[in-house]
C-alpha cells in the first residue's frame, strides 16, 4: 500500500513542478516579448532620424523638396544608399513595425510619414525630443489626434510632446497610428 500512495504523492508533486515550469516560461515569453518590443522601437527611431538626415544632406545643395513626391523617388533614394538598408523590402520602405513609409517634398519642406505604428512605438516617437542644440529642422509634427509646431500657431499644439500627452494620442488599434514629420 505504500507503494501505491508514494505513486500518487509523485503524481501531483509531478503536477506542481509542471506548473511552475509553465509560469516561468510565461514569465521569460512576456520579458523576452519586451525586450523585442524595445529593441524595435529603437531600430525605428533610428530609422526615421538616419532618414532625415540622410534627405537632408542629399537636397542640401538646393532645398528643394518636390522630388520627394515622384513616382521614382523611392528607387532613387535606395540607390544613393539615402534609405537605411533594414527599411528596404521589394523597392518599397516599411519601418521596423512593418508599417508603409511615405516621403512627399513641396519647395521648401518635406514629409515622412510612418503608417499603422505599433502603440508602444507611437508613444515612444511621439515622446522624443527633436532638438539638437536648441534647433531643429522639424516644423511640424502631425500625431493620430492632433499636429504640433515649435510656434504653437495655425490651430496647433506647441512641441515638444511631453508628459502623459503621447499616451493619450496613440490608439492601440496600429492601423490608426500614423505619424508624420515635417521638416525643412
Amino acid at each position: 500500500m505504500l507503494k501505491s500512495s508514494q505513486a500518487g504523492r509523485s503524481m501531483i508533486e509531478m503536477l506542481g513542478v509542471l506548473g511552475i515550469i509553465s509560469v516561468i516560461a510565461t514569465s521569460i515569453i512576456t520579458v523576452v516579448s519586451k525586450v523585442f518590443d524595445k529593441y524595435k522601437q529603437s531600430i525605428i527611431t533610428t530609422q526615421i532620424r538616419d532618414l532625415q538626415k540622410n534627405i537632408r544632406t542629399m537636397y542640401s545643395a538646393t532645398a528643394d523638396y518636390r522630388d520627394l513626391s515622384k513616382n521614382n523617388t523611392v528607387e532613387m533614394l535606395i540607390k544613393e544608399r539615402a534609405v537605411p538598408p533594414n527599411m528596404v523590402m521589394n523597392g518599397k520602405l516599411y519601418h521596423a513595425y512593418g508599417g508603409a513609409v511615405e516621403l512627399t517634398g513641396t519647395q521648401y519642406t518635406y514629409s515622412i510619414t510612418f503608417k499603422a505604428v505599433k502603440r508602444e512605438g507611437c508613444i515612444d516617437l511621439l515622446g522624443l525630443s527633436w532638438t539638437v542644440n536648441d534647433t531643429s529642422d522639424l516644423i511640424e509634427l502631425i500625431t493620430p489626434k492632433d499636429k504640433y509646431n515649435w510656434t504653437g500657431l495655425n490651430g496647433h499644439k506647441k512641441l515638444p510632446i511631453t508628459g502623459v500627452q503621447p499616451y493619450s494620442m496613440c490608439d492601440e488599434d496600429r492601423t490608426k497610428n500614423d505619424i508624420t514629420w515635417v521638416f525643412q
